[in-house]
């Protein structure tokens, strides 16, 4: 079987591509007959218009199967578009979150910005348009233009800013009042962080689309005061750990603070700390020939204050010696670990 190939041709930066500088008219369209031989000339250079950019993408045909070609080709094209753009952006998004929040950077702001960062939508071209395709008989391979307006594509964008803006000023005045606490605090803040890396990301695209190429903050001091805040605030948040059950395993509550201070933080027995975690705990044995088998089950409780369940997680892990002690330490060690990560996501 032939392995699939796609050959993007995107020669030119998107300054040029912008400006319109030293680029070629309008692409014209070309026959999409399978029987076009000649080559269209955007093949061997992509267009070059004010306000578009163009791309092209190639795929193999396989059995025939010429409109699925030419869908694996517009997604070619259409993601190397995407990267044209990107590329010129990550630097920029990423160095003005990380000056934004260096003040308290640590463990904790670390994890919590990966995980805002995971939950940015893709992005996504609207105003792509196909223009043109090419069968090559001889290679069996299609290939496709695509061209995006950039004007309108920076029109959808501010839009996108607009709503960002109006969505983040109802959390910033919330979180100003200074009355949340624990998960609930938590809560606010993840939606407040995670807006302001969505308005960063898409402001840097704006930048990146504009051609004028005025450079605008991808975020604004509202933003930034936001995220030092928060922050701050986060840092402060103390977690009381205790068991379900008084009896159950002491190992299990040493690992699943270990996960906490490793991940940065604070966990206080104090009755009055912020979030509430219990714990709950079964360990069942097997004996199999000279082997000790120890299976064991874990639920974790994220309540309020108040006592109130906010969140439940749950894991299980196995552990195996010759001593069924040991099995059953090694079992609940692999456990904490697991409820570990699992609370801290659950948290953030």
């Amino acid at each position: 079987m032939k392995i699939l190939r796609s050959k993007i041709l995107l020669g030119v930066t998107i300054a040029t591509l912008l400006t319109g500088c030293g680029g070629s008219s309008p692409v014209k369209q070309h026959s999409n007959s399978p029987h076009f031989s000649a080559a269209p000339s955007w093949l061997i250079q992509t267009p070059v218009e004010s306000g578009y950019l163009y791309g092209t993408g190639s795929a193999e045909v396989y059995a025939g199967d010429q409109a699925g070609a030419a869908a694996r080709a517009k997604d070619m094209a259409r993601l190397e578009l995407i990267k044209q753009i990107e590329v010129n952006i990550s630097g920029e998004t990423e160095q003005e979150i990380i000056d934004t929040y260096k003040d308290n950077k640590s463990e904790l702001t670390e994890r919590i910005r990966q995980s805002v960062k995971s939950k940015v939508g893709s992005f996504e071209l609207s105003h792509v348009h196909d223009e043109d395709s090419f069968f090559d008989e001889k290679n069996k391979q299609i290939s496709v233009l695509v061209r995006l307006d950039s004007n309108k594509e920076l029109h959808s964008l501010r839009s996108q800013v607009e709503v960002i803006d109006e969505r983040f000023s109802k959390i910033n005045n919330e979180f100003a009042q200074q009355q949340l606490a624990g998960m609930e605090l938590l809560r606010l803040v993840a939606s407040g962080l995670l807006l302001s890396e969505e308005r960063a990301t898409v402001q840097s695209r704006i930048n990146a689309l504009n051609p004028s190429r005025n450079h605008v903050d991808v975020l604004n001091d509202k933003y930034r005061e936001f995220m030092k805040k928060a922050y701050s605030r986060i840092a402060l948040i103390k977690v009381k750990v205790s068991a379900i059950d008084n009896n159950q395993s002491a190992s299990l509550k040493a690992g699943l603070i270990a996960q906490l201070n490793k991940k940065g933080i604070t966990v206080s027995q104090n009755e009055d700390a912020d979030i509430q975690i219990e714990y709950d705990l079964s360990v069942n044995s097997i004996t199999r020939g000279d082997t000790e088998f120890a299976i064991t089950e874990g639920k974790i409780y994220l309540k309020t204050p108040d006592g109130r369940i906010v969140k439940t997680v749950q894991a299980k892990a196995k552990g195996a010696s010759v001593d069924k002690k040991e099995a059953a330490s090694r079992s609940v060690a692999k456990l904490s670990e697991q409820l570990g990560k699992e609370l801290v996501k659950a948290l953030f």
